[in-house]
């Protein structure tokens, strides 16, 4: 597995990932586009220039995968990193791992393919 990591510690590895994300404000009933670059078995930042709050829970939807529950616990600049509230399976981080690494620019396909009907 060719894995591309950030250098900051974290329980799990960390590895960077480019793809397609939206994600939903369910207080606000608000959806958007975030482009999701890295991602753990606890968490995962998101780039966005969509404002939230610290604290605040949120749905994360990736293509191949339901609704991941989250809340936001740092925001820098357009930088958002959000927390799981289910640990994910390290065979999950690493399917996204390999299968879209960030040297791939494939963000646009993901995009397409990661919006959800509602429900």
């Amino acid at each position: 597995m060719d894995m591309h990591f950030s250098l900051d510690p974290r329980r799990s590895e960390r590895p960077r990932v480019e793809l397609a994300a939206i994600v939903g404000h369910p207080r606000s009933g608000r959806r958007f586009e975030a482009e999701l670059s890295e991602i753990s078995c606890e968490g995962c930042r998101v780039l966005t220039e969509e404002s939230m709050g610290l604290g605040d829970q949120v749905l994360v939807t990736i293509e191949g995968l339901e609704r991941w529950p989250a809340r936001v616990v740092w925001m820098q600049g357009g930088s958002v990193g959000l927390e799981f509230h289910e640990v994910l399976s390290p065979g999950i981080v690493e399917r996204y791992a390999d299968t879209f690494p960030p040297h791939l620019r494939i963000y646009a396909e993901t995009l397409a393919r990661a919006v959800i009907a509602p429900r």
